[in-house]
């Protein structure tokens, strides 16, 4: 997970004498959650923590929405960097789909990482770097053969400049929804696996302790 929102204390908390840090479940949705002016969780922690999916909040659900959430961020960085690439900058389908590539990817390893995998320090950071950048590769290729595509059909539909700019940005946007659920199975399945330890490695309570 990322590191523990800060929430400033309200005054109608149950004890206001209590710091939130201090206060058992204040990520969980316990009894020690932040709680807004009028009871309930907080509204940033309710939204961020997935406590909206009600009882369907599983493991999984959670990583999906986490996964998903992080996907809109930087779906949005790239898209809005693509239309800005095509649009105003004139640059072609191909070039702008690598800087928009590039502007999505930076926020989507980090969110996806520490927040929807919860994955922390460095063990394995290198394979699983290579294996996103495998993925990322892969992704980027199929958008920019879509991209590329539309715009060589635009090419005859219209000679207005805008009008090109949003059909290319369209397929762009299409491509990134049709790839979305494609690279959350690479992730779960190939990337952002759990490392088994060796059973050399798994502490045993089985055995007496030997004295020397």
């Amino acid at each position: 997970m990322l590191e523990p929102l800060k929430y400033e204390r309200v005054s109608t908390l149950d004890d206001p004498s209590e710091g939130l840090g201090s206060r058992p479940g204040a990520l969980s949705g316990g009894p020690g959650a932040p709680r807004s002016r009028t009871g309930g969780l907080h509204p940033l922690h309710w939204l961020v923590e997935g406590h909206w999916l009600g009882r369907f909040r599983t493991d999984r659900l959670l990583k999906i929405w986490r996964y998903s959430a992080g996907s809109i961020v930087a779906f949005v960085a790239s898209t809005v960097t693509f239309y800005v690439c095509i649009g105003w900058f004139g640059e072609g389908a191909i070039s702008a789909t690598f800087i928009a590539f590039f502007a999505g990817a930076v926020p989507n390893w980090v969110l996806n990482r520490r927040w929807a995998w919860e994955k922390r320090g460095r063990e394995g950071i290198t394979r699983e770097t290579i294996l996103y950048v495998v993925v990322s590769l892969v992704s980027l290729g199929v958008s920019s053969a879509i991209t590329k595509g539309t715009a060589l059909e635009a090419q005859d539909l219209s000679a207005l400049h805008a009008v090109k700019a949003v059909l290319v940005t369209g397929s762009y946007v299409l491509s990134v929804v049709l790839l979305s659920g494609l690279k959350y199975l690479a992730y779960d399945r190939f990337v952002f696996v759990e490392r088994r330890r060796s059973r050399a490695q798994v502490p045993t309570t089985t055995e007496p302790n030997r004295q020397p």
